[in-house]
This record gives structure tokens, C-alpha cells and sequence, in this order.
């Protein structure tokens, strides 16, 4: 065997070394993002039950990522395109899962603000103290109204009995005549009332 022979099978040999450990190390990449993938729900789980003490999980940045890895030409073999193949699948169905996930999250944040936005229209503290702007008042009066018409809609009432002229009078005589009575330790709120089909000031109970 010629010295040239020697010197290039030597580099041959030290060739194939070098693509062996830059496979090893795409498959040590791939499987470190399938861990990432399994731990990602514990992270969606704890970000989705309190945000504000968990970091967001940044699960789209794990999702591009395998979705963007290649396997360069020179190092790809049957082994690897069967790892990095899994991987993808592995996590478009992670994907769906994490989008329902988050779907029911944002579902259940909904309708218990709704519960809580139905709650506080049922015992509204009513915020206009007398000597208070003119304009904060309208602003008051007005929302007061918004939440009458709400509650209508919610027991199913086509429209109001009163206008929001009347309506406007009347949260303010009665404002007037229940402050005159209240004691320190009292609030006045307002309630819906299912009979008389509207919204009526008193005192919290």
C-alpha cells in the first residue's frame, strides 16, 4: 500500500468518525426536544391554572423548532429521518392536544367572568356620592341602565317597562331618599327584581 493510500484511507477513516459524532449529536437534539415535548403539558397545565405565577410555557417556540429541524444531506440515514419522522408526528398531536387545552382554558376564564359579571349585576354597589361631578354621575346612571338591560335579556324580556329617561329618575330618587336613611355601616346596592321586571336600589343586606 502506496504512502498516498495510507494518508487517504486514514483521512477516510477520520472523515466517517466525524460524521458518526455529528450524528450522535443530532439524535442527543432530538431527543433532548422530545423530553421538552413531555414536559410541555405539565408547563400548559401550570401556566393555564395560574398565570401569574408560572411562566408562559412558550410552546410555539418548541412547536417551530421541530418543525424546522433538518437533517443535513451528508449526515442523514435511515436511523435519524426515523428518529426526527417520530419526533414530528409526536408533536403535531401535542400540538391539537395543547390547542384544546388551552381552548378549554380560555372557555372556562370566560364563563366564570360571566358568572362573576352576573353576580356583581345582582348586588351592583351603587357608586354615586353626593357632591360627585355631574359627568361621573351620568357615567354611573348609565352603566346602571347597561346592567337592567342585561339582566332583561338574561330572564328573557324583550325590552324595559321604563325608558332611561325614567329610569335615570328614578335611581336618583331613590339614591336621594335611601341615603338619608343609611346608617355608616351601610351600603347601597342595586338587585334585579324578576316581578317588577327592573332593577331597584336598597340596602345590602
Amino acid at each position: 500500500m502506496s504512502y498516498l493510500e495510507v494518508i487517504n484511507m486514514d483521512f477516510i477513516e477520520r472523515r466517517l468518525e466525524d460524521i458518526e459524532k455529528e450524528r450522535k449529536k443530532l439524535e442527543i437534539q432530538i431527543a433532548a426536544l422530545s423530553r421538552q415535548t413531555d414536559e410541555m403539558d405539565a408547563k400548559i397545565r401550570a401556566y393555564l391554572a395560574d398565570r401569574s405565577r408560572n411562566p408562559h410555557p412558550r410552546h410555539f417556540d418548541l412547536i417551530d423548532k421541530v418543525q424546522k429541524f433538518k437533517i443535513p444531506g451528508g449526515l442523514a440515514n435511515k436511523s435519524l429521518e426515523g428518529l426526527l419522522d417520530s419526533l414530528q408526528w409526536k408533536v403535531y398531536y401535542a400540538q391539537r392536544a395543547w390547542q384544546q387545552m388551552w381552548q378549554n382554558a380560555e372557555a372556562a376564564q370566560r364563563a366564570s367572568k360571566t358568572t362573576a359579571d352576573t353576580t356583581k349585576a345582582d348586588a351592583s354597589e351603587v357608586d354615586m356620592p353626593e357632591g360627585q361631578n355631574q359627568e361621573k354621575s351620568q357615567y354611573s346612571v348609565d352603566t346602571l341602565w347597561e346592567i337592567q338591560q342585561e339582566k332583561l335579556k338574561t330572564y328573557g324580556y324583550d325590552q324595559s317597562i321604563e325608558t332611561k329617561s325614567a329610569f335615570r329618575n328614578r335611581m336618583a330618587e331613590d339614591y336621594k331618599r335611601l341615603s338619608k336613611d343609611r346608617r355608616a355601616d351601610q351600603e347601597i346596592v342595586m338587585t334585579f327584581d324578576k316581578d317588577e321586571k327592573k332593577c331597584l336600589l336598597g340596602f345590602k343586606e
